[in-house]
């Protein structure tokens, strides 16, 4: 059961909604319950059997929870429990994401005599991992207060961020259930969330889904692909992965507002980024937010620590030494984008995926410390230009992101370089299906912008149609119901996010 299946519009979600409305008359406690409840139920629609894993996994984690609060006096053994905890949560990550791929690939170049074959990876177990391991870190630093174990298994499994994220942070999303809300449907709420989740519907379906088997054609048979040919079914895939993931991150942030809860916006037009820095502070913002509190920053900490110990300079000057930016920049950069590719997929592809992401952001902070602002080459390099070499770079990386193997990651690249042949250049119908769908990522308002819910730092998403918003009005109401109506006609069971796969 997908957001975008029949079963789940028509009756999990009218079944959760009225649920909640009907049990938050009798207060915080039965409505967070009937929401932790059906929670489990939408995940338990998937392989039943991972329940198990999920309610295993908060358990566990849950135990140590107890253990971190019950060891405050102590700060060593605070630590060393919080040591166990992490481990046991990347132990339990590794087991069923990391082990049997490792296998597989040691069988197959003769190193392991026995076939291990393949499990099944627990939905959304990354996910899940990363926002309890976050959990567990600030407890332990004295930045988040215990929950009850009602109060953390809705935490942990509240359905619209369960599969794919965004990655929650407590100090955003507890307090929201907090003893003094009302636990009752606001119709203003419920009209902008419901609005909002099929804008994501539309995008899903009507886009990412129509265009996906254009993509699908080149990773099938990469080695035989003309320079065209790879061209556009790379470009297409840029675009399939673009409103996919900013289609989820829609209805996810719709779901949530139904029930007067504001999630983290995870997506914030990340295609209209003019460095990568910039691309990852707009893509998967949630991840960028989780890797750089809890991998970037203590490993920049301990490089800083040690240069420090070494009578060595830590200040923005010292930076600016090819010493200083390879210790306190480069390094925590590169790890931390290895780690990044390695969350993604077990295959080289993504340690490539990752390593390749790393030397990016390495170049764009280099440029920025080495090249002053006033700089005439970044007066070469205007807005347009910045943002197409980001995009090419992107593109280049996605490959990586997309092809099964590192065999036809290359193929794919040999292609794009010329290197199998120009092919049949594009049709007409072609070159004005990229131009549509990249005068929508390039001019129009993203989804904050569009429902008036911006935030600090949205600004810089850029739009033709500033004025355009959406109001709960007739004509609005119009055009939401003519979305959500082509939506289902055209909706394909079984359709699945990408990023359910990690």
């Amino acid at each position: 059961m997908t957001f975008n299946s029949s079963a789940f519009i028509f009756v999990f979600l009218p079944v959760a909604l009225l649920g909640f409305h009907l049990l938050g008359r009798f207060g915080r406690r039965p409505a967070i319950g009937w929401l932790a409840f059906m929670s489990v139920v939408f995940y338990s629609r998937w392989v039943p059997v991972f329940v198990v894993v999920l309610l295993a996994s908060i358990a566990l984690n849950y135990w140590f929870t107890l253990l971190i609060a019950g060891a405050a006096p102590k700060p060593r053994l605070q630590h060393w429990i919080l040591v166990a905890g992490i481990a046991a949560n990347l132990c339990l990550l590794g087991f069923f994401k990391y082990l049997f791929p490792l296998a597989d690939f040691l069988h197959e170049h003769g190193v392991l005599a026995h076939d291990w074959g393949r499990v099944t990876l627990p939905l959304g177990i990354s996910f899940f991992t990363f926002t309890q391991i976050a959990y567990l870190v600030d407890l332990k630093q004295g930045q988040a207060e215990r929950q009850g174990l009602l109060s953390y298994i809705l935490f942990v499994t509240f359905f619209p961020h369960l599969i794919a994220g965004p990655i929650l942070h407590h100090k955003e999303i507890m307090p929201q259930f907090a003893e003094e809300r009302r636990y009752r449907l606001d119709a203003a709420d419920l009209a902008l969330g419901l609005s909002w989740f099929i804008a994501g519907l539309f995008k899903k379906v009507m886009v990412a889904d129509r265009i996906a088997p254009y993509a699908n054609a080149l990773y099938a048979d990469p080695a035989h692909a003309g320079a065209w040919a790879a061209w556009f079914g790379a470009l297409i895939y840029l675009l399939q992965l673009y409103f996919d993931f900013s289609g989820y991150s829609d209805m996810a942030v719709g779901l949530a507002r139904m029930f007067s809860i504001r999630f983290p916006f995870n997506f914030n037009s990340p295609y209209k980024a003019s460095g990568m820095i910039d691309y990852w502070q707009r893509w998967h913002m949630t991840l960028t937010r989780f890797l750089t509190l809890y991998v970037y920053n203590p490993i920049a900490l301990g490089a800083g620590r040690r240069r420090a110990a070494k009578g060595k300079k830590i200040s923005r000057k010292a930076l600016a030494t090819p010493q200083g930016f390879l210790s306190l920049l480069f390094f925590p950069t590169m790890v931390t984008m290895f780690l990044a590719g390695v969350w993604h997929g077990a295959g080289l592809q993504f340690l490539v995926f990752g390593l390749l992401h790393g030397s990016y952001l390495c170049i764009n902070h280099a440029w920025r410390t080495f090249v002053p602002a006033e700089s005439r080459w970044n007066q070469l390099l205007p807005y347009p230009v910045c943002v197409a070499i980001t995009l090419l770079c992107v593109i280049v990386a996605d490959v990586f992101f997309r092809a099964p193997s590192l065999r036809d990651c290359f193929a794919v690249l040999a292609g794009m370089s010329g290197l199998h042949g120009s092919g049949a250049p594009w049709n007409p119908s072609d070159a004005a299906l990229l131009a549509a769908l990249f005068a929508w990522v390039w001019l129009m308002p993203n989804a904050q912008q569009l429902f008036r819910q911006e935030r600090p730092g949205d600004e810089k998403s850029w739009s033709l149609f500033p004025g355009l918003s959406w109001r709960p009005n007739a004509a609005w109401g119009a055009l939401v119901a003519g979305a959500f109506l082509l939506s289902l006609i055209y909706a394909e069971e079984g359709s699945t996010f990408l990023y359910f796969q990690f």
